[in-house]
């Protein structure tokens, strides 16, 4: 059985990214505060995503795992989140019984990414970061929001098999 990602659709390709048209769609994110660190942020916030996914939710209800595990910062530390599975109607996603975990709406639109393998930590999100930030501005493309990290295999995958992605939402496409 696949592991259900976001829908997109690519639009270009150019200077070592995407440009992808994506779907509407949720996310369960869960918000951590006073954590700098991506990696301990990332871990502690998939635990709590996975208790909601494992039914510590109103109804009660098992949840199937998605890809990717999305990390971007927030003013007070970084945000983690799973997509919601598409076959949930906005009315039926089971509701968060954490009082850090909330539900929110992607509206679709054009984002930028750019694929890597290996290790993901704060130094590589950070470098990573700025290499996607670069070349938008060659493609004279204005990024929206934050940067956001996302780790699409289990942490047991050998790092250079791990397909990791930065992404950020860009103003409009080519």
């Amino acid at each position: 059985m696949a592991i259900e990602k976001p829908e997109y659709r690519v639009l270009q390709s150019a200077h070592g990214i995407e440009l992808r048209e994506y779907s509407e769609h949720w996310l369960a994110e869960c918000d951590l505060k006073s954590s700098d660190d991506l990696r301990t942020a990332s871990s502690r916030g998939f635990n709590r995503l996975f208790n909601y996914i494992s039914g510590e939710n109103e109804p009660r209800q098992k949840i199937a795992m998605t890809s990717p595990v999305q990390q971007s910062r927030s003013a007070t530390g970084w945000k983690v989140s799973f997509v919601v599975p598409s076959e949930f109607k906005p009315e039926q996603i089971p509701v968060p019984l954490h009082s850090s975990i909330s539900l929110q709406k992607v509206a679709a639109g054009t984002f930028a990414a750019l694929r890597y393998r290996g290790v993901w930590n704060n130094e590589v999100f950070e470098a990573k970061s700025k290499e996607l930030l670069d070349a938008l501005k060659l493609l004279k493309l204005e990024p929206i929001g934050e940067v956001s990290s996302a780790v699409y295999n289990p942490p047991f995958t050998p790092p250079p098999l791990r397909r990791n992605e930065v992404l950020v939402r860009v103003k409009k496409a080519i």
